[in-house]
């Protein structure tokens, strides 16, 4: 399914801002337009790599990073050298055959201090297990947790194994801080610590360090 262009444009400044701290050295595994640029920027980058399969996207993004390959995540890493400070795969890794061998990869362009950062839709979401169980099931869309180009599905749990089995130390996990259930989230979040979001949650966040040498 082709996407519209405004699917490459949007920049993550939500998920960035929970992220957060500064970092010179950065690698944006599927950086679209180039959005993210100034919040990079903003917050240390000196050095800003991109990597975009959709050409177009790429073109506009090169005006804004110092680099961007143009090619799949897979074969790109090959044509990079560590260490990075900052790894972000915002939205990325659902749309790979085979995730856990890239996030595995990724270890060699880090040093102990690296920070890889991923965001993904939530599978286990309500509103997803209510549209499987009793709505339109598996009726693909252009964007969202049932987008037609997403192959790999997670829940909190699944995206916790992604990260240790691939050689990362998670250290921070969580949600967008908007949405659906918005009211009851925040009522449901302060009694149970948090722990509810795993289903009033559509998007899951994650910050995590390598674990032990590469």
């Amino acid at each position: 399914m082709a996407k519209h262009a405004q699917y490459y444009d949007r920049d993550r400044a939500g998920f960035l801002d929970w992220v957060g701290g500064d970092h010179e050295r950065i690698l944006d595994v599927g950086c679209g337009a180039g959005s993210n640029a100034a919040w990079y920027r903003k917050h240390g980058g000196r050095e800003l790599v991109g990597i975009e399969v959709d050409v177009a996207s790429a073109d506009k993004a090169s005006l804004v990073f110092d680099r961007v390959l143009r090619a799949p995540i897979e074969t790109a890493m090959a044509d990079l050298d560590g260490p990075f400070d900052l790894i972000v795969c915002a939205d990325v890794l659902e749309h790979l055959v085979d995730p856990w061998t890239v996030v595995r990869e990724l270890r060699r362009l880090s040093d102990p201090g690296t920070v890889l950062a991923v965001s993904m839709p939530n599978i286990r979401f309500l509103g997803a297990i209510a549209r499987i169980a009793i709505g339109s099931g598996f009726r693909y869309e252009e964007e969202g947790i049932f987008d037609a180009t997403h192959l790999r599905f997670f829940t909190p749990r699944d995206l916790d194994r992604l990260v240790r089995r691939s050689g990362w130390r998670p250290e921070r996990r969580g949600s967008q801080a908007y949405g659906r259930f918005r009211a009851a989230r925040r009522i449901a979040g302060r009694l149970t610590g948090g722990w509810t979001d795993q289903w009033l949650a559509e998007q899951q966040f994650v910050i995590a360090r390598p674990a032990g040498p590469g």
